[in-house]
């Protein structure tokens, strides 16, 4: 049975002052006393340190493989860290030993499966590396603090690219152009992922709208084998596309918090009215850590995922049948997805500049990235490439055409705290152990401390707990 709890953001209900309300801070260690169905999802993440469900497209987690030899002479090389991505990272191996060896260059080439855990520290220690692979989430937090090193005038040329994509491996400056640091080698977004054989028995093509996705997810529920139409993630990234596709942003135009806006409210509406009223289920009600494995088991019959399922359903779920189609338009008649990409950065301490940026521009270019192996699992970020891409895998094409319109998985310098505060918000928020509209005036609030925070540089650091995704 739903919990009968009024969950509209928009409602005339109790309204609670800021100053009185509970905190969504302090209720993540109070006990409390959950309905059956969030349990096991506040259990599944607590577990997992909150990173069950994968707001961005983690690198495989493969075992660690050394593909260069490390030591105290390790000066004399070009330093090279990449994330541990199976056969891509084999290949590129390949192709730099190739283009070193043209050079008269040594290289050092080491790779690691928790990469991102790793980097920070790789970049302020005392032999940084050269030369690595940073995502569009924490490329402004890099550069805030030092870590990256800009790039010459005119030595990278983002013709060929999608511009929001190239835009976002740069910062502004005093100069008309903004300052270019790297250019994307490979993009992700979002589509809507489906049971094709599900839908197809019920005569239903992947839904279109809002209306049609309810209506979908009401036909696809069978409560007695534990199946739910929609599966849904108390997770920012599978939450932004029905804020876009109602009109709305986390951070307007100015720079300035707007969640407390009719759009948002409608946005939040949506996800939890169709969560409590038994048409959308989680991960954990299934025994699974995110929503890809719920469809795989044959528990879901649509969610919202990127590319990385792909390689997944391949090696898990190989007899699974699945189809890929653009993410349902909202009120403002947008299905805006979201685009994860990553680029080939030099380190700011980097003793071999020249080197490294000129390697970083071979890596970016079309021979190379256009060589890689390919599973599907990901996307050249060079619109030329992405076309091939498409013709190579056609029942992926929502996800490259997607990209055009796509915004990019990124937030302001010292924004990086809002993610864990808002998905932690979220379970209490599935849990009924905060109103709607609390939740958004919360959010609303703590963005707007960071944002200050991150203007003012003479204040203390705030006490978030960072983002570990």
């Amino acid at each position: 049975m739903p919990i009968q709890r009024s969950l509209i953001a928009n409602s005339e209900g109790r309204r609670v002052e800021r100053a009185a309300r509970r905190g969504i801070t302090d209720c993540l260690f109070r006990p409390w006393r959950l309905h059956s169905r969030v349990g096991l999802l506040l259990l599944t993440l607590f577990l997992s340190g909150c990173d069950a469900l994968p707001g961005r497209p983690r690198f495989p987690d493969l075992p660690f493989l050394q593909l260069g030899k490390e030591s105290n002479e390790a000066a004399q090389f070009l330093r090279i860290f990449l994330p541990e991505e199976g056969e891509v990272t084999e290949a590129l191996r390949g192709r730099i030993t190739t283009w070193a060896t043209a050079k008269e260059l040594q290289v050092d080439l080491y790779s690691a499966a928790d990469y991102d855990r790793e980097l920070r520290d790789r970049l302020e220690g005392e032999d940084p590396p050269d030369l690595v692979v940073v995502s569009s989430f924490l490329f402004p937090e890099l550069v805030a603090e030092g870590l990256l090193a800009p790039a010459e005038q005119g030595l990278l040329d983002p013709v060929g690219y999608s511009p929001q994509l190239a835009a976002a491996f740069t910062r502004p400056s005093d100069q008309a152009a903004p300052v270019r640091y790297c250019l994307p080698r490979e993009v992700r977004t979002l589509a809507l992922v489906y049971d094709s054989e599900g839908l197809a028995a019920a005569s239903q093509a992947p839904p279109t709208d809002w209306e049609t996705m309810w209506s979908v997810a009401v036909n696809q529920t069978d409560l007695e084998r534990n199946r739910f139409g929609f599966i849904e993630a108390p997770d920012l990234s599978r939450w932004l596309p029905l804020l876009y596709a109602a009109g709305g942003t986390i951070i307007d135009e100015h720079g300035t918090m707007a969640l407390e806006s009719p759009a948002a409210s409608s946005a939040l509406d949506w996800y939890i009215r169709i969560f409590r009223e038994n048409f959308a289920g989680h991960a954990g009600e299934s025994n699974s850590e995110w929503p890809a494995e719920v469809l795989g088991k044959g528990k879901g019959a649509i969610a919202f995922e990127g590319n990385w399922i792909v390689p997944y359903f391949d090696s898990e779920f190989p007899a699974y049948r699945y189809g890929v189609a653009p993410l349902p338009a909202g009120p403002a008649e947008l299905n805006t997805s979201i685009a994860f990409t990553s680029c080939f950065a030099v380190s700011a301490r980097s003793t071999r500049k020249s080197e490294a940026f000129e390697l970083a521009v071979f890596l970016s270019s079309s021979e190379v990235v256009g060589s890689l192996p390919n599973d599907g699992g990901w996307m050249p970020a060079q619109s030329s490439l992405r076309d091939a891409w498409t013709e190579t895998f056609p029942h992926l094409a929502a996800f490259a055409d997607a990209v055009p319109a796509a915004r990019v998985w990124q937030f302001p310098p010292g924004f990086a705290p809002f993610l864990p505060g808002f998905n932690r918000g979220m379970v209490h928020l599935f849990a009924a152990q905060v109103e709607a509209e609390d939740f958004l005036a919360d959010m609303q609030e703590l963005g707007e401390t960071l944002l200050a925070e991150a203007a003012d540089p003479g204040s203390s650091p705030n006490d978030v707990e960072t983002s570990e995704r």
